[in-house]
């Protein structure tokens, strides 16, 4: 039976001695990653129970990679935690999604060293995964502020391997090399596929362009980049300093709208590259995918590849192309339910799945995105609920109002500004509630810039005018 890591031990026998990770100086062959995945096997089977839930709060990506697969294999869910979550908010998800173990940088090292010392790596008699089985929550943002944990099963990500070999041509011999912590879905999906399907991956410990571009020129084989579009605007402007990185064949980008000029002088930068943004949410995985040699429309996230459906406006009756409305997918791809928090805008009807998103296709078929029901914000490929950072700033004794919006930002996507409507008079407010912001956020939901309103304007109703403050936010940057 096929479940997400079943292949590993078959690599490790084929090719002992290859290189299967990286990460910064450290290096796993595939025996010695098997090894470690299996120490890690052998104590969540004797730990947990079968289908139980282990909290993962690791810094090291490929420790956090290892403790994912041994998690995978052994028929166990993964809660993929962020070690940047303020301590409030880690207690909140810690205490909702109730883990029989968590592992975090400590108990991984006591783990690694109790193996190395017994040199054997037991095992119970447990059957082994079914693709039903759920063996991946993860996290994305929420509007009361606690995060939604969306769930996967085997199968929903065997699928997806599937889809991205059929699609983006990736080699056999191929190295598969992530931009950023796994922590971010995109990078955990690009590293667990590679593995998974016998390549050699490479991971970063943090994002640095140049160490970056080290790891694609360097290795031999030639290299499949993930990366959101903000890295990959970064990356671009290193490179351009640097020459162009041939050895590059694929770039595969999600998280936001990639930039027409970025995608630009990416391909300047990796000129035998294919380049692919591909769209899609948490609770859906893949949606669309355009390809550098597709030529789709401007503005268009591409269209869905074969295997998934999109209709929009309602499954019974979608409007005609051309028309917006609500964005509704069916595919194998799709999430099992959230085991945390919930979303009143992601709703199932008849095998059809709808989360937010609107937009409307055209006459061949190409999505557009025309904004979402909700007024979820995607900034640097992090979804964000601006609700979220409200009431953190609401909080603040001194604050009486508080409006979060998006402006669009050529290197972000969307760049977060608050607008703030202060009760007390306080001396540099800014800096006040940047300060109290940051012990209370994760550093990707930071308010760029907040601005001080002596009175936020009012819609008719007596709400919070979003619109016009937008429309203000947006005219008091260009003047700055």
């Amino acid at each position: 039976m096929a479940f997400v890591g079943n292949r590993l031990k078959d690599f490790a026998a084929a090719r002992p001695g290859d290189t299967a990770l990286k990460c910064g100086a450290a290096t796993w062959t595939w025996r010695c990653l098997v090894d470690a995945i299996g120490s890690v096997e052998d104590l969540v089977r004797h730990a947990t129970s079968r289908g139980g839930r282990v909290a993962l709060l690791l810094d090291d990506p490929a420790a956090l990679l290892i403790c994912f697969l041994a998690c995978a294999r052994t028929a166990r869910i993964a809660m993929v935690l962020d070690p940047g979550w303020p301590d409030g908010q880690r207690t909140r998800v810690l205490s909702a999604v109730r883990p029989e173990l968590l592992i975090d940088t400590r108990s991984y090292s006591l783990v690694r060293q109790q193996a190395v010392l017994e040199n054997a790596v037991s095992a119970l008699n447990e059957p082994d995964p079914v693709e039903n089985d759920p063996f991946y929550c993860g996290f994305t943002s929420g509007s009361t502020g606690t995060p939604k944990g969306y769930l996967r099963n085997h199968g929903s990500w065997l699928w997806s391997f599937e889809l991205s070999k059929r699609e983006f041509g990736i080699s056999d011999r191929d190295r598969i090399v992530l931009a950023g912590q796994l922590t971010h879905s995109l990078h955990l999906y690009g590293a667990v596929c590679g593995l998974a399907c016998g390549h050699e991956v490479v991971l970063t410990p943090r994002f640095d362009p140049r160490s970056l571009l080290a790891d694609l020129s360097g290795g031999g084989a030639a290299a499949v980049l993930y990366a959101t579009p903000t890295q990959l605007h970064f990356l671009a402007e290193a490179a351009e300093r640097l020459g162009p990185v041939e050895p590059v064949h694929q770039v595969l980008a999600s998280g936001a709208k990639w930039q027409d000029r970025d995608r630009e002088r990416l391909a300047e930068v990796f000129p035998e590259a294919h380049l692919f943004e591909f769209y899609g949410a948490s609770e859906t995985s893949f949606i669309t995918i355009s390809g550098s040699a597709e030529n789709a429309p401007p503005g268009s996230v591409g269209r869905p590849p074969a295997g998934i459906d999109i209709v929009i406006g309602d499954p019974g009756a979608p409007v005609p192309s051309g028309e917006a409305g609500a964005i509704w997918v069916k595919s194998n791809l799709l999430f099992s339910g959230y085991l945390c928090g919930n979303d009143p805008q992601t709703r199932w009807q008849d095998g059809w799945l709808t989360f937010g998103d609107e937009g409307y296709l055209d006459g061949n078929g190409f999505l557009f995105l025309t904004g979402r029901s909700n007024r979820m914000i995607v900034t640097s490929g992090l979804n964000v609920y601006p609700e979220e950072i409200e009431a953190v700033l609401l909080s603040h004794p001194d604050v009486a109002a508080a409006i979060v919006i998006g402006l669009e930002d050529p290197v972000r996507g969307q760049r977060l500004e608050a607008a703030v409507q202060m009760g007390v008079p306080t001396k540099r407010a800014e800096d006040v509630l940047l300060r109290y912001c940051r012990t209370r956020l994760a550093a990707g939901k930071l308010p760029r810039r907040i601005l001080i309103f002596e009175n936020l304007p009012l819609t008719a109703g007596g709400k919070p005018d979003i619109q016009r403050v937008t429309r203000e936010l947006s005219t008091r940057r260009g003047v700055e």
